[in-house]
């Protein structure tokens, strides 16, 4: 499917809304730094896994105020560095590892009907490979920025840092359980958390550390960072903005459009993505969320509901929506079921939570 003619601009919109989307889960795999940690990092997977639930326990779960969703990309920096990348080994890696979702060109195509910024909190190079197989624009995406190669290691803290990457490797991924609707933390999770924390106490304190001290993961926070920065950058205010996110980094920003009665989208999202959302799409390509985000742009949150409740083929078929293009180009994309689409709310959050991560796994697996 290839959409590039701004249909907007022939039926005589402006740009009065704009969309914020997470990058990875959405336009390309959402295991695409995982793969990379693995690629360079003896039991990396694991790593990723552990760091990145370290940071939403720790910050979700506890409120703890000096950890947030996303940190976990700066913990993984001293192990990377460690194990000898460089900034071309990792470029190359998301270059040969791309994993475009199907019909990702569609964000050009949202691009022509409002500002749109995509987000990510993996580093630039996998957001420069990205742009360069979408057609993007170099500087479109805004990242975590890190240049490997302009940091220095000692063997000492070289040594250092695989003993603690092979520590994490051999835990298992902590997680908070949940017993009639209590969540709490079983004593082997606390131990795990502990030696985590004890962990990135320990790297906090090395010569190497101080060279990014101040590097700054674009997790949680600067999302909802910028999300406020594009709203007074272009005029546009919160009930006009939709946001596509899928993880926990994404969700303080989600929150803020949820609450201001704007589009947030959990795309195949965990947890965190969809109790910020108030809309959740479960599907292998981006084109059901597209279909949102144009009727958003054409009548607001309202409008986006009505159609969920006629997400059926032959309503949909018959419908007279905001873009007939895009209708059809995902009800051809989907010749016998439909993307599962659901407005969330406090009755079924914990279904859609329980059915969004089920699709989660088995898509990225």
């Amino acid at each position: 499917m290839r959409m590039e003619y701004n249909h907007m601009d022939e039926l005589g919109f402006s740009e009065d809304r704009q969309m914020l989307c997470t990058v990875q889960g959405f336009l390309s795999s959402a295991n695409a730094m995982k793969r990379m940690c693995d690629r360079f990092i003896r039991g990396g997977a694991r790593i990723y896994d552990s760091l990145m639930a370290f940071d939403n326990i720790m910050s979700f779960g506890l409120g703890r105020d000096d950890r947030k969703s996303g940190d976990a990309f700066r913990t993984l920096v001293p192990m990377l560095k460690a194990a000898g990348v460089t900034d071309s080994s990792v470029y190359d890696h998301f270059v040969g590892d791309m994993k475009l979702m199907p019909n990702s060109d569609v964000i050009r195509y949202l691009s022509g009907m409002m500002t749109v910024q995509p987000v990510s909190e993996a580093y630039e190079h996998h957001s420069m490979a990205l742009c360069e197989a979408v057609g993007l624009p170099a500087d479109s995406i805004r990242c975590t920025e890190v240049s490997f190669d302009e940091l220095d290691i000692s063997k000492q803290d070289g040594k250092r840092f695989r003993e603690f990457a092979t520590e994490i490797a051999k835990m298992d991924v902590p997680k908070i359980s949940s017993n009639d609707d209590a969540q709490f933390l079983g004593h082997k999770d606390q131990m795990i958390l502990e030696t985590i924390d004890g962990i990135i106490e320990k790297i906090g304190v090395t010569d190497f550390f101080y060279q990014i001290d101040e590097m700054t993961p674009l997790g949680g926070n600067e999302k909802a960072v910028m999300l406020m920065e594009l709203g007074r950058g272009t005029n546009v205010d919160m009930d006009c903005t939709a946001y596509v996110g899928c993880n926990g980094t994404d969700y303080p920003a989600m929150d803020i459009v949820r609450d201001n009665e704007g589009l947030a989208i959990s795309f195949n999202g965990d947890e965190y993505a969809v109790k910020g959302s108030n809309v959740a799409v479960m599907s292998p390509n981006p084109l059901a969320a597209a279909v949102l985000i144009s009727e958003f742009y054409a009548g607001g949150l309202e409008r986006v509901l009505s159609l969920i409740e006629s997400w059926d083929r032959e309503k949909l078929s018959k419908r007279d929506n905001s873009d007939r293009h895009l209708m059809n180009a995902m009800l051809k994309a989907f010749p016998s079921k439909l993307p599962e689409v659901v407005a969330v709310n406090e009755d079924n959050i914990d279904a859609v939570i329980k059915e969004s991560e089920r699709f989660r796994r088995k898509l990225t697996v």
